[in-house]
């Protein structure tokens, strides 16, 4: 399990906080800078705030939801940031809601352990030529 060797910033918008710390953690360890929001609202401020190289991003949240923060984030056209939907939603309640196009991959949370989470983070950042390495 390889560091990465650039300081990395990745924005967890998660409304769980036992889930947010979870992955928080997970990052953490792999030497991810990690920002945390627990509703949509704050992880827009964050977003541009921070400017995280990539967001785990939760659908289901009170106020603001997930789809409501991609379309903040994609309204920013200065710079493409990764965005990885993380939900427990079923892939065909969210395909009729969102476009996928607009995100870099898809996870079910109760299907991929927090490491795994972390791999695909990894992986999408290479796909968008962001040095992790």
């Amino acid at each position: 399990m390889a560091k990465i060797s650039k300081n990395v910033k990745v924005l967890i918008v998660e409304d769980n906080a036992s889930i947010c710390e979870m992955y928080a953690i997970t990052f953490m360890k792999r030497g991810f800078t990690v920002y945390t929001a627990s509703d949509g609202r704050s992880a827009i401020q964050k977003f541009q705030n921070k400017k995280p190289d990539i967001i785990l991003l939760d659908i289901m949240m009170p106020q603001v939801d997930g789809y409501q923060v991609l379309n903040e984030v994609r309204k920013d056209v200065s710079t493409y940031t990764p965005v990885i939907m993380l939900t427990n939603l079923d892939a065909n309640d969210f395909t009729r809601e969102a476009q996928l196009e607009n995100i870099d991959a898809y996870l079910i949370k109760s299907h991929h352990s927090p490491r795994e989470v972390v791999d695909k983070t990894i992986e999408v950042l290479r796909m968008n030529n962001i040095a992790v390495d």
